[in-house]
């Protein structure tokens, strides 16, 4: 005799999460391996995840997405704020480089914090990280061929070239407009 509701637990049983669906009788998978054909049993193909509370959408309307563009739930960025951040991440090599050979550091912090809500400063803290971590490349091969001699002048002409290119970029991206390095290993993307 069926009323609609689900059956109460026998003692000793606990209701299974999701409000009474739990695994067919028999366990996983089902006997003889027979899985319903494709299209019964679920969403129509290619429609994707169901939204939050089931499907279709409870008001009858066909689904929008999700409510927040971004996964951190904070608004993007205006452009006054993304030429700053973007700045941020050219300059704040040169406060690593003071630190020791930490350039990349400075554009890393700045791609983790603000790079979801802003592609243009994803793009620029990129590449000022690909810069940097290319000079730090570059500066081994230096202090390898210091044992030539050659190394005092390779390093010396490198340390000139990041600065010239760093200042470069920073002007660049403070007027809006993208810059992309020379000489630039692109290991991360």
């Amino acid at each position: 005799m069926s009323t609609g509701e689900p059956a109460a637990p026998e003692p000793g049983q606990s209701t299974p999460a999701g409000g009474g669906y739990g695994p067919p009788p028999g366990g996983y998978p089902p006997p003889g391996g027979a899985y319903p054909p494709p299209g019964v049993g679920g969403p129509p193909p290619g429609a994707g995840y169901p939204p939050p509370g089931g499907y279709p959408p409870p008001s009858g309307q066909a689904y929008a997405g999700p409510t927040q563009p971004y996964p951190t739930g904070q608004a993007p960025l205006a452009p006054a704020e993304e030429r700053t951040w973007a700045m941020a991440a050219h300059l704040s090599s040169v406060l690593g480089i003071w630190l020791g050979f930490l350039g990349a550091l400075g554009p890393l912090v700045v791609l983790l914090a603000q790079g979801q809500r802003s592609p243009y400063v994803r793009a620029q803290a990129v590449e000022a990280l690909n810069f940097n971590i290319s000079v730090l490349i570059y500066s081994i091969v230096g202090w390898i061929l210091v044992v030539v001699l050659v190394g005092f002048l390779v390093l010396g002409a490198l340390f000139v070239f990041w600065l010239i290119f760093t200042v470069i970029a920073t002007v660049k991206v403070s007027n809006g407009e993208p810059y992309r390095y020379p000489l630039t290993i692109r290991l991360v993307h």
